[in-house]
């Protein structure tokens, strides 16, 4: 009877392991800004990692809905020639793409510390468009 109750569930595995699950959302705030001098309003984004990327999903300051699919972009090391004497090293990984919502798009690129752990793992980002910035450092 056991071995009977057992099967199923174990058949059920390889499916739950594919899910995505509300608890694998890592959550961020922006400060978003739309003038120099305007003062930066906090705002919510939460971050979702799936097959093709990473899913952001962005609550501006007068309540749009944006989201869309950030990619992973490496960015090459790059050594100039022993001319000027100084190694310049560069690098790292990006997190890029485009949210939208309600008509506005807006460009986002985040630079990530530990890519392996994607925006858990640290960095820095900004989403840039429609008449207003939000800045984020986590």
């Amino acid at each position: 009877m056991i071995r009977t109750l057992l099967l199923p569930v174990l058949a059920l595995l390889p499916v739950l392991a594919g899910c995505s699950f509300e608890n694998d959302t890592t959550r961020l705030s922006g400060a978003e800004t739309r003038s120099i001098t305007d003062s930066p309003r906090i705002v919510p984004a939460g971050f979702v990692r799936e097959r093709d990327g990473t899913r952001m999903e962005l609550v501006t300051a007068d309540g749009t809905v944006m989201n869309g699919l950030l990619t992973l972009q490496t960015q090459p090391i790059v050594v100039p020639l022993a001319a000027t004497g100084e190694p310049l090293v560069g690098g790292g990984t990006d997190l890029a793409g485009e949210v939208s919502g309600n008509g506005s798009t807006m460009a986002c690129r985040f630079r990530l510390l530990n890519p392996a752990r994607g925006v858990d793992g640290g960095g820095s980002g900004r989403c840039e468009g429609a008449g207003r910035r939000v800045d984020f450092l986590f």
